[in-house]
């Protein structure tokens, strides 16, 4: 069942009428339609990919590939997650905030998927549905989303536009921040977030995308 938690939204500081004139609603849902297509064509490129994911959880890892997750997204409308498990069985119970990719709870196939961000792969399939778009804020588990906006003002805002597979933080920020390190590491993560919600076009959109390639490119040739 879909919940919004109750946010508030319409920061004034945030004006999302106010995009350029190619940001028509429109526009947007063609963009989005055309975007829907690409992730359908990813996931069917990634399909080996998985094969030999599964293969090597089947062998070494004993335990579900997929792991699912509720978690806020547009106008905080709760939908389901999907990422290739990189933890131990029952772990998100006791990293709800977060862990880092050397933390004892993930699995050592789960630090190379997470440092290339392979992991979030299937979120694809979350693009395909109309939950997520290729390029938005990062949709947060419930708990650290609650804990997030106890300590940063106005952090609402991100749900303000659909949950991206992609962001400013997630090719700037190369490790989670926990303790008293984690509103810290956040605020600057959504003050990206907030230049992309005020400037978010089509041409910002395909930068990102170019980012997060040379990211993903750099990390697996990088020793």
């Amino acid at each position: 069942m879909n919940k919004n938690f109750g946010f508030q939204l319409g920061h004034p500081e945030i004006h999302l009428s106010g995009y350029h004139q190619e940001s028509s609603a429109f526009f947007h849902m063609c963009w989005e339609y055309l975007g829907r297509a690409l992730a359908a064509i990813c996931l069917a490129c990634f399909l080996p990919i998985f094969g030999m994911i599964w293969l090597w959880m089947k062998l070494f890892d004993p335990g579900p590939m997929f792991f699912k997750q509720q978690r806020p997204g547009y106008q905080g409308q709760q939908f389901t997650i999907y990422k290739i498990r990189t933890m131990q069985i029952g772990a998100e119970k006791k990293t709800a905030l977060g862990t880092q990719n050397d933390a004892p709870e993930v699995t050592r196939l789960g630090m190379i998927l997470r440092k290339l961000k392979i992991d979030e792969a299937p979120q694809l399939l979350n693009i395909v549905k109309g939950d997520m778009v290729i390029v938005g804020p990062r949709p947060i588990p419930i708990p650290l989303d609650a804990e997030l906006r106890k300590g940063i003002p106005g952090f609402s805002m991100r749900y303000n536009v659909k949950p991206g597979l992609t962001s400013v933080g997630q090719i700037c920020v190369n490790d989670n921040a926990l303790g008293d390190a984690l509103i810290k590491d956040w605020k600057l993560r959504f003050e990206g977030e907030l230049h992309y919600i005020r400037n978010r076009s089509v041409h910002y959109d395909c930068i990102m995308v170019l980012m997060t390639t040379a990211y993903v490119i750099r990390k697996t040739f990088a020793r």
